[in-house]
């Protein structure tokens, strides 16, 4: 407003300057109308015998005696005066504040990427969940159908996660007064958030393996046959052997008390052994079926062994390969997913020289944490060794605080 301002006023000062040229050359073009010549005026002029002009009775006399540029100056003049302050009284008042722009809503999802029943005792569901639209701590509650109506197996007390970086990893343990599923029906789970939003239903997978689907089923388990008792032959005497010097037996080596031991159980499955519960280029050994191994630690989702084989590899085993007994007790590993790519680097502060990066999916072995919790100390999957931001991993409560605070 204020450059309008400035605008009339310059017009204004402009008009008045041509008004004041304007009449001068009028004047002067009136002045300059005769021919040159002195005018005769005859004898002695008597100026006390000339009438006097009437004074004028009011402003419009006054206005109408006027020459051209005052009529001009008395009505523009106010008027620039009147827009000037008008103007003017614009310029000074307070704008309005403008409308705050509200971003565009993101729609709210829910998608269900893994629903499967992993652990045989207590019976647990490991879900994955996909999300937007929802803000980092919101909650989603996880709800078991059959054939399609609501069917109440959850513990109502853990039967729900929080949302980070749009995405909601959570364990789901079976209730105390849970229904009885049957092996005849089709199970799904459905997810919803707080302000009833819900997901598709997505199929809920029992894992076969570690007494996993007999616990879920209640099926009765398998009794293995008894032997037939066969005659035992009567051995014929022999003659005695002469006595022979008896060798002096060698000594059996110790193991190797640096190696970890734990509770032995049976391979179902060969396959490979792995420096971290990851499928990559990792393999350290492998199993065969029939043998033993001995678990040292489990991933959270217990998905992955840490084991010890007969052969004193040590690493981890996909819990596919094993039979776990149900109720068997194994410590928990510090070792969580990637749940957001992002940079390694090698002090705890943003800025730090990189050292490496950690991709979706993968997993770190967690080493040290900040005493804040917001950085944790970490080794990838490629055996480099930095510090990550604690919001790039899925890391549980009981996880965390079993990591050790860097001094």
């Amino acid at each position: 407003m204020l450059p309008l301002v400035i605008a009339l006023i310059v017009v204004g000062i402009l008009i008045l300057v041509g008004v004041f040229f304007a009449v001068r050359r009028m004047r002067s073009g009136q002045a300059g109308g005769g021919d040159g010549s002195v005018p005769n005026l005859g004898g002695a002029v008597d100026y006390t015998s000339l009438p006097l002009e009437d004074e004028p009775r009011d402003w419009r006399e006054r206005f109408a005696r006027l020459s051209l540029a005052g009529r001009i100056l008395v009505v523009l003049v106010p008027l620039l005066i009147i827009l000037g302050l008008v103007a003017l009284i614009f310029a000074l008042r307070p704008l309005p504040e403008p409308e705050p722009v509200l971003p565009t809503p993101v729609p709210v999802t829910l998608v269900v990427r893994d629903a499967t029943v992993f652990l045989a005792d207590p019976l647990t569901v490991n879900l994955v969940v996909a999300t937007t639209g929802l803000a980092d701590g919101d909650q989603v509650t996880v709800e078991l159908r059959e054939d399609g109506e609501p069917f109440v197996w959850f513990d109502p007390e853990a039967a729900s996660g929080l949302v980070r970086s749009n995405e909601a990893r959570f364990e789901a343990a079976r209730g105390a007064d849970a229904a009885q599923p049957d092996e005849d029906r089709n199970y799904t789970v459905v997810v919803a958030d707080e302000n009833g939003n819900t997901s598709d239903e997505f199929p809920l997978v029992v894992l076969e393996i570690s007494g996993v689907a007999n616990n879920f089923y209640n099926r009765a388990a398998a009794v293995p046959p008894t032997p037939t008792a066969t005659a035992t032959p009567v051995p014929s005497p022999t003659p005695e052997p002469e006595e022979e010097a008896t060798p002096t037996p060698e000594p059996t080596p110790e193991p190797d008390p640096a190696l970890p031991t734990g509770v032995p159980v049976t391979v179902i499955n060969g396959g490979n052994v792995r420096a971290m519960p990851f499928l990559a280029d990792n393999v350290v050994g492998g199993i065969n079926a029939g043998e033993q191994v001995q678990l040292v630690e489990r991933t959270p989702n217990a998905l992955w062994y840490y084991v010890r084989t007969v052969r004193d590899e040590v690493g981890w085993v996909s819990t596919s390969l094993i039979n776990v007994p149900p109720g068997t007790q194994v410590s928990v590993a510090n070792v969580v997913s990637v749940f957001v790519p992002g940079a390694v680097v090698a002090e705890p502060t943003p800025g730090a020289s990189q050292v490496d990066s950690v991709n979706l999916n993968e997993v770190v072995q967690l080493l040290r944490r900040s005493a804040a919790s917001d950085w944790y100390e970490v080794r990838t999957v490629r055996d480099l060794e930095g510090w990550v931001p604690a919001t790039l991993l899925g890391i549980p409560p009981d996880v965390a605080n079993a990591v050790p605070v860097a001094p």
